[in-house]
């Protein structure tokens, strides 16, 4: 893999450069040659919706659209990857006060730049301190900012196409899988949730699933 054509299609398919997008050069980068799997083998989840994931979809073909990228909303810089072929996998993490995190000064650019406060010094700082990271985070030794362990493990199942029903509230086609039965009466997650004035109960547990779904099969045997 070429890692500078590498970060510049990525780019390309991103929008801008920054950090994320060469953290996720590497990650890929580590993921397919520790797997050596062909693209179409590969199941990746990320624990995280940063801009890492979309070097992730360039650079080993798992996307959301094939159902081979699975997103678990952790707030983790963690990248687990599995060849489906030979059953094993490998997780990929980003060790902490390495270069991945942005400083205390990043971060305090980074506020006035998003609020629109920064001066136009400020906005220089801000850049050059994030081309410095995206230049280390190309070049580092992966050991110096990766963390990288050998898995074994059940493979996660690729989520398959559903059939869709309507939700009984708002009548829009959703997916069996997502529909949730709320005093006998199968409701959208939204509508579920506004059911419960917006926020579920600490102690919500699993409700009915609609008799299509995969779980209603599966908890039927």
């Amino acid at each position: 893999m070429n890692r500078k054509q590498s970060y510049d299609d990525v780019v390309a398919f991103h929008g801008h450069e920054c950090p994320g997008a060469a953290f996720g050069v590497r990650v890929a980068e580590v993921a397919l040659a520790r797997l050596g799997a062909s693209a179409d083998g590969l199941v990746a989840v990320a624990e995280n919706d940063t801009c890492a994931l979309d070097a992730i979809q360039v650079l080993t073909d798992c996307t959301f659209g094939k159902r081979t990228l699975i997103h678990q909303d952790n707030g983790r810089n963690v990248y687990t990857f599995w060849d489906r072929t030979a059953g094993k996998g490998v997780r990929i993490r980003a060790k902490a006060d390495s270069v991945v995190y942005r400083s205390e000064e990043i971060w305090e650019l980074a506020e006035k730049v998003e609020d629109g406060s920064a001066t136009q010094a400020e906005q220089e700082r801000f850049a050059v301190l994030q081309a410095e990271r995206v230049g280390k985070l190309l070049e580092l030794p992966e050991e110096d900012f990766l963390s990288v362990d050998e898995i074994e493990a059940e493979v996660p199942a690729t989520k398959r196409v559903a059939r869709v029903d309507l939700c009984v509230e708002c009548g829009e086609p959703t997916s069996v899988e997502t529909l949730h039965e709320h005093r006998g009466r199968m409701l959208c997650p939204a509508c579920h949730l506004d059911a419960h004035g917006g926020t579920l109960p600490a102690n919500h547990g699993d409700h009915g699933h609609h008799p299509h779904s995969h779980a209603h099969q599966h908890h039927k045997h």
